[in-house]
């Protein structure tokens, strides 16, 4: 028996999408902590000052030592041939620049603290980066899982750059097809799908006892000019793909690769002319197989945390 597991979406929500996927309540609330993860994370803004370890810190500290001493000597030696400052602008200078650093202090401390209050009343944490750009984080608990703790107004969209910056699509040689399975536009990183349409899909491949739609996926996923036909063109792509590993600096042997397309057709295609494979080809050939236990997504991975130098 499952706990009672925390969800920004209410039950009339769940129940709707659990209806549609035939997923249970469970696997529902843990695509949604998913998908919520996927689509606040943001791996290209740099990590903000506050997550700096201690040896960049030193680091750093060391260097503005380094430049202080230099500029010291630069100074003690304009000193000596002028003649020297007196002690008492020195003193004054001195004041003036720590006061100004204290005051400098205390306006990015409030400033923090107004950032830290408004990250808490939306339910995610923001921080600060270069550019002003704003890093949006996943809601996690103190464990660094994901969690529904905080409420808030969580996406209800993905993008394709984010679909395809999750960690199995990622890794996945034919990642890009698997976007097209899913509604993405090829080559657009801001085209969106809705929630429900994710779901709907990660349902199609992930749920048991779904072999005639996983059977029209593995067909799509190959029949790259959408012809509804694998021809030979096709059948290289995908050998190259699967070849290269997402590997593109991989040398696919074209002779072995013929060879081997040459092959399929021969064996497989209705076609007099063994030119292209038809989806009945296909079901006929692949149907047969335990193809659909293996045609898989693990869409709920998060990537590992690094944990903080001390």
């Amino acid at each position: 028996m499952y706990r009672v597991q925390k969800c920004d979406l209410d039950e009339e929500e769940l129940e709707e999408i659990r209806m549609n996927t035939h997923f249970k309540r469970h696997e529902v609330i843990t695509y949604r902590k998913f998908f919520v993860y996927h689509t606040t994370r943001d791996d290209e803004l740099p990590p903000p000052d506050s997550e700096k370890t201690e040896g960049e810190k030193e680091k750093e500290n060391g260097s503005d030592k380094g430049s202080d001493k230099g500029s010291d000597k630069g100074s003690d030696k304009a000193e000596s041939e002028n003649g020297g400052e007196k002690d008492e602008d020195k003193d004054k200078d001195k004041e003036s620049s720590s006061k100004d650093k204290k005051e400098e202090k205390e306006k990015d401390t409030k400033s923090d603290k107004d950032s830290d209050a408004s990250s808490e009343s939306s339910g995610l944490s923001s921080d600060s980066s270069k550019g002003g750009k704003t890093a949006k984080v996943a809601p996690m608990n103190s464990q660094g899982l994901i969690s529904f703790a905080a409420k808030g107004d969580f996406p209800m969209e993905i993008t394709r750059h984010q679909f395809m910056n999750i960690k199995s699509i990622k890794m996945n040689p034919i990642g890009d097809r698997i976007a097209l399975c899913f509604g993405f536009k090829p080559d657009e990183p801001n085209s969106t799908i809705s929630y429900e349409d994710y779901m709907q899909r990660a349902a199609d491949f992930n749920r048991p006892g779904n072999r005639e739609i996983k059977l029209k996926l593995a067909f799509k996923i190959q029949d790259y000019n959408e012809d509804e036909k694998i021809d030979k063109t096709d059948l290289k792509t995908y050998y190259d793909a699967i070849a290269r590993n997402g590997n593109m600096a991989v040398a696919v042997p074209k002779s072995i690769r013929n060879a081997v397309v040459t092959k399929v057709l021969q064996e497989t295609s209705s076609d007099p002319k063994k030119k292209f494979l038809s989806f009945e080809d296909f079901q006929r050939v692949i149907g047969t197989t335990d193809f659909d236990t293996t045609l898989k997504l693990e869409l709920n991975v998060q990537e590992k945390v690094k944990k903080k130098e001390k």
